[in-house]
């Protein structure tokens, strides 16, 4: 069933409703892949556990008919082990210690999925707590999970910390997944696994229901393929229909290029670049150049909210569940070093030893009134900026709230994924503007082309 692998959230909803396949045959179509492609010591393992109640699910779905639902009905995603699912799948963020926790309620956006008629695959693996737990923690790796591997390379890292979610979509082993995103990790992985990673606007989609890094930062996001998926998943999720257009005309579209730190570029990353501006240019954008910098506060902000948010996040588990506090998860990890503690944990015990965890530090209360001088400053600068191309990673959209989006453009020399970063001022605004971006210099690359 080679065929399924890259088709569209839109194209396989046809299939299913034309009753070309089931979402049974779907689901089972995955779950193969998964198996073939994942486990063993050349798979991916992208995926932490899958659901064994999927097929059910999906068989139940082909006999009720997907009359009522939207176009997720039937579409099988992935969920990254941060999110909360109140069923028989582990929420463990990776954790060791959280190995056998199970969450008692679903998350926001997993209530959303199930009401849309959208089957969870399973859970996908990820860096340990985000990669909140220690500072030389190789990306993609956890204590729970193991390490990712990349689609493209199996030698190289898949980067950042929504790695399973990112590596399993992108090897076809799911239609769409879900991650999460506090600094990068949606986007990163977006880049590093030629996928469109959709990180929205804050406030766009709940964060209710996921063990948190920083409240202030964190949001769900998506991984998809294509544009065109991102704005399907965002569309049903937030009932904020958009229509994406087929004219591929940037004349009067103000495309900023941030040069922060331009001078970090290689010399094949300036070459891909500089072509694809070319190519926006000659559909008729125009050029603008900015500076927005970084912000050397987001390890602050994310420092003195996780140990607050976690301590609660914790708190409301099942009560027979041992682990109340983060320092009940430091000792823990201390009684079960040689598993837990391979890289170390020195960021947990930084933020109970070091945070209050009640947020009335002074330095915090900085960082708030720092962050919405930025939001300030930044939407000023975007004013006259239709969308922007961020040309180095950067963290200004993530700490002021805006929304980015990754779009794959081809390979590196060595075989890896290229793609260009955007960001705008409205969530609507950048799916548009990525959309046509996309078709004009977009080149999404199937790692695993023609295996089954």
């Amino acid at each position: 069933m080679n065929f399924l692998n890259e088709l569209t959230i839109l194209e396989l909803a046809i299939l299913l409703r034309n009753k070309e396949i089931s979402a049974k045959e779907l689901v089972q179509h995955y779950i193969n892949r998964i198996n073939q492609l994942d486990k063993g010591e050349r798979g991916l393992n992208s995926v932490a556990e899958i659901n064994p109640d999927a097929l059910s699910i999906a068989e139940e779905m082909d006999k009720r008919g997907f009359g009522g639902f939207g176009l997720l009905a039937g579409i099988p995603i992935l969920i990254k082990d941060n999110i909360n699912t109140a069923d028989c799948m582990h929420t463990s963020a990776g954790a060791y210690a959280l190995s056998e926790a199970y969450a008692p309620y679903d998350a926001d956006i997993v209530k959303l999925l199930r009401a849309k008629g959208a089957i969870l695959l399973g859970k996908t693996n990820m860096t340990e707590f985000a990669d909140y737990m220690t500072k030389d923690m190789p990306r993609g790796y956890s204590s729970k999970g193991g390490q990712v591997k990349s689609p493209y390379q199996r030698t190289e890292n898949p980067s950042e910390f929504s790695s399973g979610s990112a590596a399993a979509v992108s090897a076809n082993l799911c239609t769409a997944s879900i991650g999460t995103d506090t600094c990068n990790s949606i986007v990163a992985q977006g880049l590093r696994n030629g996928l469109v990673g959709f990180r929205p606007s804050m406030g766009s989609l709940s964060s209710r229901g996921i063990l948190p890094i920083s409240f202030t930062l964190d949001t769900p996001g998506t991984m998809t393929r294509t544009v065109t998926d991102a704005a399907i998943l965002y569309s049903e999720l937030t009932n904020n229909q958009l229509k994406l257009s087929n004219v591929i005309d940037l004349n009067d579209v103000t495309v900023g290029i941030n040069e922060w730190r331009k001078a970090d570029l290689t010399e094949e990353e300036v070459r891909k670049t500089e072509k694809i501006i070319k190519e926006l240019e000659y559909a008729g954008a125009n050029l603008k150049r900015c500076q927005l910098a970084a912000s050397e506060n987001v390890g602050l902000l994310m420092k003195y909210e996780f140990k607050y948010g976690l301590n609660r996040y914790l708190s409301e588990l099942p009560e027979e569940f041992p682990l109340r506090t983060l320092k009940d998860i430091i000792n823990f990890n201390k009684e079960h070093k040689e598993i837990a503690l391979r890289y170390g944990q020195n960021y947990l015990i930084d933020a109970e030893e070091n945070t209050s965890g009640t947020l009335e530090e002074c330095a915090y209360q900085d960082i708030l009134s720092d962050r919405a001088a930025a939001c300030k400053e930044v939407r000023s600068q975007l004013m006259n900026i239709d969308v922007c191309i961020m040309l180095v990673r950067n963290n200004i959209p993530h700490y002021t709230g805006l929304p980015s989006i990754t779009i794959p453009c081809g390979l590196y020399e060595n075989g890896m994924p290229f793609g260009i970063v955007l960001t705008a001022k409205t969530d609507a605004q950048l799916l548009g503007y990525a959309y046509a971006i996309e078709m004009i210099a977009g080149q999404r690359v199937d790692p695993l082309p023609g295996e089954e």
